[in-house]
């Protein structure tokens, strides 16, 4: 039988910090989740796919209004005609106690129990699918440790919103072992939660993430979309990936520690982002540029409005779109000691500040007027002081131009 296992779709996710990127891409961003759902339904239907499993978090917490549940069922309603069946299970962002809405779902589309592990049976597949939802957010158990053992004679599929073995990037949700997965002795385990996709078990009895249907934010890099599995008699299951995104984030390191002058930058940069934009296929790219290392030339780095004016300009020429520059470029050593032993102390203090949280926050409350006025190539209506990770990048990014330009006078 032909699998298809998506998840995290995330369907209407309201999405933060488009203002960088201009209107025009953040309404198509705003409804890419959309697109992606209608991408998924199209390759099921083209590689006439048996059975489409989504593994949690089809919904990114209660609806708005009705049209989030009405554009899901609309699509479910064209599976259903062409007689595909759909299991979901329900995950910590869409857990029964997160959505206040319902609409009637096809037949064929199948919302796996949230009280107790539920088996379905598909006969004309010879098929059964295991699993279940969560009933709410925070579900802590191992809930695969109650998982059914495997039906002899029919193909066992099982589905389940978990962290797994745990992830530095995910909260933990459902934990189990890769033990307790293999134990079910399942054809394939289909796994939502974790969005960037990969096995957790491989063999015989497969466990895959297939990560989330669209990359949302410039964390969620690269391509994005599902696992399709096939499962055929007496031989383990074989996983591919197919992308279903609409448009795509990308990181583009560079490092300059041995870059000669800032035009090698220039054509550096310009390089990375036309190969981000060959390799999506059409979509739409969105790119953050980290440059990192350390160079002389480092000082003309420091100022942010000719740099995230000229970045624009190669993003335009390479057909990409510029998310945000981030800039954590040290100038060389100084000879003089003296020189090089002011510099340390300057970094001590930043080093320091970013330690201490309470310090941090009370110094950037008394700058607030003053950062949020020159914060260039910042998307600064955006601002948060009170996060931890902006105050630290802040603190940042005022040691590397004060650092650059100390070294540019000691030259």
């Amino acid at each position: 039988m032909l699998l298809i296992h998506a998840a995290d779709i995330h369907l209407d996710s309201p999405l933060r910090g488009l203002s960088r990127i201009g209107e025009e891409t953040a309404a198509e961003l705003r409804l890419s989740t959309r697109r992606a759902l209608e991408n998924l339904v199209d390759l099921v239907l083209e590689r006439q796919a048996d059975l489409l499993v989504i593994a949690g978090d089809l919904y990114d917490g209660t609806w708005h209004d009705f049209g989030t549940g009405q554009f899901f069922i609309e699509q479910m309603i064209r599976l259903n005609d062409e007689k595909v069946p759909v299991v979901i299970a329900s995950g910590n962002h869409d857990a029964a106690s997160q959505i206040t809405r319902a609409l009637t779902l096809p037949p064929k589309v199948h919302m796996l129990s949230t009280d107790e592990p539920q088996s379905i049976t598909f006969d004309e597949l010879g098929a059964v699918v295991h699993g279940q939802g969560y009933a709410v957010r925070n579900v802590q158990a191992n809930l695969a440790a109650a998982y059914p053992k495997r039906i002899p004679e029919l193909i066992n599929i099982g589905v389940l919103h978990t962290v797994a073995t745990g992830s530095d990037d995910h909260l933990s949700y459902a934990p189990c072992s890769v033990a307790d997965l293999q134990a079910l002795r399942y054809n394939y385990m289909a796994l939502g939660h974790i969005h960037k996709r990969g096995p957790v078990a491989v063999g015989e009895f497969p466990a895959h993430f297939s990560g989330n249907l669209q990359g949302r934010n410039p964390r969620e890099i690269g391509p994005k979309g599902v696992l399709i599995v096939d499962i055929a008699d007496n031989s383990p299951a074989t996983v591919d990936f197919q992308a279903v995104d609409v448009a795509r984030w990308e990181r583009i390191d560079i490092d300059l520690t041995d870059m000669a002058d800032y035009d090698e930058m220039a054509t550096c940069a310009c390089d990375r982002m036309r190969e981000a934009e060959n390799s999506a296929d059409g979509r739409k790219v969105i790119t953050r540029v980290n440059l990192t290392g350390i160079s002389k030339i480092a000082s003309s780095l420091t100022d942010d409005e000719r740099l995230r004016a000229d970045m624009e300009t190669f993003a335009a020429r390479s057909g990409v779109v510029l998310d945000k520059v981030r800039v954590h470029v040290r100038p060389p050593e100084p000879p003089d000691p003296d020189a090089q032993l002011f510099r340390n102390l300057i970094n001590d203090a930043a080093a320091s500040l970013s330690d201490d949280r309470n310090e941090m926050t009370q110094t950037m409350q008394q700058l607030e007027r003053s950062i949020r006025d020159t914060a260039s190539g910042a998307d600064a209506s955006g601002l948060d002081l009170s996060d931890p990770i902006v105050l630290k990048d802040l603190v940042q990014r005022a040691h590397d131009q004060l650092d650059a330009r100390l070294a540019e006078r000691q030259a």
